[in-house]
Parts: structure tokens; sequence; C-alpha cells
């Protein structure tokens, strides 16, 4: 044993000698992006690209200085963290600091500068007519953004008022926000006595609504508020608008019973919906009654368990100057849709993760997952939202692409599909692996590369109502990207400095670049390769007038 055990040490010494050499190191500094002071006890996150790795990670020192070594080769993503501090951002809400980037083996990177962002804050009081605070008001950050070419307002950060009427909203990025406060309805204060308006039977009360900075009732009408790094806007004080304030009363039934349900009542317009307004139970005979109503169009929804089962109503419901009473709404059991799956040309679908999801087109935050229940089958149950519905495939491999959707003999890939009682049509799902690969670069006017531009792929019109043919990625450290599971077709192709999530989708905003785009015809397995120049931030900002 004594004779190997020198060239046994000897090549273990050698192979580890190697392995040391070929293992990296990310070096560098955090900074505060609007002083340029290092950041100290920032959290640094070097995470592999691959799939199943695990992040390396360190602190920054009294200098913001870090370390991180004996790191493998491979691509990363570099980024910082430190409370009271955002990650960077474009206007429009994008980040700007996962550029994917390669470490060779035994390369050194040092002299890297990460910049973070000190957190906005939007603080203010909501005050009622009369200039006195209004406690325990439910007041929220609304962040803009596209849903089907429209734009829609969703919560960011949402907080209640003090006993003085004083909110804070922090953490957040940069971009434009709009604030609403919305009183409680179950609050006194909320509430003002009633009195006549027309006749004793259409008395009325008034109500405080909810209300969008500065003084409005009507979320289109509201004054955004631009939000840069580390801006502490204060002083953004709501008056309560008081409106009149109706009742709603009704009957639910199911079968032709009576039906104890859960009632709502969620709020319907352009860029906000779906926030529920009122709420109650029916009682035992169906009955049932909402409070408080301020004028708007809404939808009025029913919503019980019967029998194990999950049983809804709905009806558009416009609000104006009178009580409403009389209404009938009836429970209907949830639509059910068989389903099945085909994959064309033997695709291997099923060794991949993916998934089926049931989509609202009214909402698209309405959606739930479907189960397979096997390689070709699936069930489609009505999940009370509003329709029309699509069926999309998420995570699919390569150039996996949905080909078609068919409910019976028709195809319902453009126009979605209702649930209609009795229906007893089959819907299927084409899937195919044959799509298109589109692969460019990205260049600035100066001809360098365009690092994180956004690439959006936009189909011909008519080719637009089903959002998955819209495609979208980013470019990496070399201004290069790669499209795949393109379904054949004609598109154009634009490249984007900055550009507000989803505006793509919005058919006027994109007549203003027409001109900036690329055509670009894919067919079944084509490999396209396009050069693109990037579009100024500046330039996708801007609107027409009167918009």
């Amino acid at each position: 044993m004594r004779y190997f055990a020198g060239p046994i040490l000897g090549c273990i010494l050698a192979f580890a000698q190697t392995n040391a050499d070929d293992k990296c190191s990310v070096e560098g500094t955090v900074i505060d992006s609007v002083t340029g002071e290092p950041i100290k006890k920032a959290n640094v996150m070097l995470s592999p690209l691959s799939p199943g790795a695990s992040p390396y990670a360190t602190t920054t020192d009294a200098s913001g200085h870090f370390l991180i070594d004996e790191v493998d080769a491979g691509r990363f993503s570099l980024a910082a963290y430190r409370v009271g501090y955002i990650q960077p951002k474009s206007p429009h809400g994008r980040a700007k600091y996962l550029v994917p980037f390669t470490l060779e083996k035994g390369q050194k990177l040092n002299q890297l500068v990460l910049n973070l962002a000190p957190q906005g804050v939007i603080s203010g009081k909501i005050l009622d007519e009369d200039e006195d605070p209004l406690g325990n008001v439910k007041v929220k950050c609304l962040g803009i953004f596209y849903e089907r070419g429209k734009k829609r307002l969703d919560v960011n950060v949402e907080t209640n008022t003090n006993e003085l009427g004083e909110f804070r909203l922090a953490g957040l990025s940069p971009g434009k926000y709009v604030i609403s406060a919305t009183p409680d309805p179950n609050r006194m204060e909320a509430r003002v006595r009633e009195r006549p308006i027309r006749t004793a039977r259409n008395s009325v009360a008034e109500e405080y609504a909810t209300t969008y900075y500065p003084s409005t009732m009507n979320a289109t009408n509201a004054s955004p508020i631009e939000i840069i790094p580390g801006a502490q806007s204060g002083g953004i004080n709501i008056t309560l608008v008081r409106t009149r304030s109706l009742r709603v009363k009704g009957h639910v039934t199911e079968g032709g019973r009576s039906q104890r349900a859960e009632i709502m009542l969620a709020s319907r317009g352009d860029v906000s919906s779906g926030d529920i307004s009122r709420e109650a139970p029916a009682d035992a005979k169906g009955t049932f009654e909402l409070d408080g109503v301020v004028p708007g169009s809404y939808d009025l929804i029913a919503d019980e368990m019967v029998e194990g089962k999950r049983y809804s109503g709905r009806m558009p419901l416009e609000v104006h100057d009178v009580n409403i009473d009389g209404i009938e709404l009836a429970l209907e059991p949830p639509g059910e849709i068989q389903g099945r799956l085909v994959v064309e040309d033997n695709g291997d679908l099923m060794s991949k993760p993916f998934r089926l999801l049931l989509q609202s087109r009214a909402d698209s935050y309405r959606a739930q997952y479907l189960h397979l229940e096997d390689e070709s089958t699936f069930k489609v149950e009505e999940s009370g939202f509003a329709g029309p519905y699509d069926v999309k495939a998420g995570g699919l491999p390569g150039d996996f692409y949905v080909k078609s959707i068919r409910l019976g003999e028709r195809d319902v890939l453009e126009s979605g599909f209702e649930f209609t009682p009795g229906n007893t049509e089959l819907l299927t799902l084409v899937l195919n692996p044959n799509g298109g690969e589109i692969e460019g670069s990205v260049k600035t006017a100066k001809d360098e590369p365009a690092v994180l531009a956004r690439v959006t792929l936009i189909p011909e019109e008519g080719h637009r109502s089903y959002t998955s043919f819209f495609k979208t990625t980013t470019t990496d450290e070399n201004g290069h990207f790669v499209i795949k599971g393109v379904a054949p077709g004609e598109y154009k192709i634009y490249a984007w400095e900055d550009i507000e999530e989803g505006a793509y989708q919005d058919a006027d905003f994109m007549k203003q670049h027409e001109s900036d785009g690329q055509a670009v015809s894919v067919t079944e397995k084509a490999h396209e390769t396009v050069q693109l120049k990037v579009i100024p931030a500046d330039s996708a900002a801007e609107e027409k007038p009167g918009r």
C-alpha cells in the first residue's frame, strides 16, 4: 500500500488543484443609486440560470464591498437586496438588474457595481367635506398596467388610515400610481342620515364613495402620481366624495326554489373592475338586500354550495338614482365540458412539466388550473367568472404551440367559448411540436448591443384575440434573443428600450409605431433571423394627443 500512497496522493492533489483553478469569483460594491453612497449589510445573490441549481449568497461589509468565490462556471444573474431599498426599475416597472452573464472556467469578475434604489413613499391624509380626518379608511396604491390592450389598475400596496386620517404607502418602485380611498361601510362616519330625494318611496341615503386622488369618483379622471427612486411624495390629501347611496333588493332561486346564497356587487368599468363593492348573504327565503350602493356599473353575483357543487348566478346591473327592487337572480349548476388533448406528430409532451389553464377573457386574473385525468383527457368546469373563456397551455417545451381549439365542430381559438347548459360537445385542444423559431440581435442607434431590450412579436390583425400568439422576451448581455414555439402566421417584431407591460396589445398605441416593426413570416419548423434597432424609451412613452 505504501508504494501506491504517493502516486494516489499526487493524483488527488493534482485533481484538487485543477478544480480550484476552474472556480470563478464575483466581486464588487453595492451603492445607493441616488446618493452614490455604499450600502452595508446588503444581501447579494448570484443565481445560476440552470434549473435546480442553488444560488450563491453573501452580505456586504461596512464599505458596501462583497465577494462571492468558489463558484462553478455557468450562466448567472446577480442582484442585491436591502430593507428600505428596491431593485432598480425602469419608469414602466421593468427590472434593470437581471442581466444574464456567463462565467467561464477560472474567470474572476471584479469592480462590479450594483445599484439599489431607495424606496418611494406616498403619504397624506383622508378628509371629509369639512376637512376633518377620517380613520380606518382603506387606501390603495394602484399600479397602471394593460390587460388585453386596455389600461387597468391593480393594487400595488394598501394600508388603512390611523385615527388622524394619515396614511403612508412605502416600498414603491419608480412609476405612475393612482391612489384610491374607500371608507369602511360599517362605520358610522361613512353613512349620512337618510333624506328624501324624490318621494318617500325613493328616499335615499348619502354615502362616502371610493374616491381617487385628488377628489373624483371616476378612476379615469384620477391624477397619477409619478414616483422616482427615493421620492417622498407627501401631502397627497384626498377629500372623500359624498354621493347618493341606494338599496338593491332581490331574490335568489335555484331550480325554482328559494336559495340561501352569498350576494356580491362587483364594480365594472374601463380601468377599474372586479372590486367587491358590497356583499351580504341572502336569508333562508332567498331574499337579499344590499345597502349603501353608490351609482355605477356593476355585476351582481350570487354564489352558493349546493350538494357539494358550486352554483352561481350573474347579471349586469346599472345603478342610477333610485332604489332597485324585485331582482330575480337564478343560480345555475356549474357548467361542465369534457376536454381532449391531441398532441400531433408524436411530440414528447408528457415527460415535460406543463399546465392547462382556464382563463376568463373579461378578466385575465380570473383563472384556474385544469387537471389532466390521463394523457389525453381533461374536464373543464365553469368557474363562476365572466366569459368568454380560453384554454391556455403554459410551460410548453421547445417549439410546441397551440394549433387549434374546437368545441364540437366549431373553431373557438379566436372567439373563446361559453358554458351552455346541457351542452355535450367535446372541447379539443390540439398542440403541435413544430412551431417556428425567431432569433436575432438588437442594436442601439450607436450600433451597440441593446442589453435588456424588450422584444415583442405581434400577430397580424384577426389573430390577436388569443393572447398566447403574442410573444415577448428580453435580450441578453450581447443584445441577442431567441423566441420559440411561434405558431405559423404573419407577424411584426419590435424591440423596445422600455415599454409599459402589455402596451403592445393596444391597437391605438401600436399604430404610432407601425413603421418601427419588422415584418416576419413564420412557417412550421422555420428558423428566421432578424436584426432590429431598439425603439428609444421616450418614443415608446409618447401617446397621441387626446388619449
